[in-house]
């Protein structure tokens, strides 16, 4: 399992197995503006970066949390 949907998973509080690459606030109902605030400070203490915000309201799927992690050299 990747580390992404990993952490997706452990911030929303579900099994990563419950994750898909494509899903997003629009499909995983844990997934909420408040969690994804959490995401963004867990992505900056796991990957040692710091998110502005424009950053942080990519942060609303899987595929944007790839996106921010490639533009700060992650993943």
């Amino acid at each position: 399992m990747s580390d992404v949907l990993a952490l997706v998973a452990s911030v929303l509080q579900i099994q990563p197995a419950d994750l898909r690459e494509d899903d997003g606030t629009e499909t995983v109902p844990a997934w909420d503006s408040l969690k994804t605030i959490l995401l963004a400070s867990m992505i900056e203490i796991t990957y040692g970066i710091t998110l502005d915000n424009h950053d942080i309201e990519q942060l609303t799927s899987i595929p944007g949390v790839r996106g921010v992690l490639a533009r700060h050299g992650r993943q």
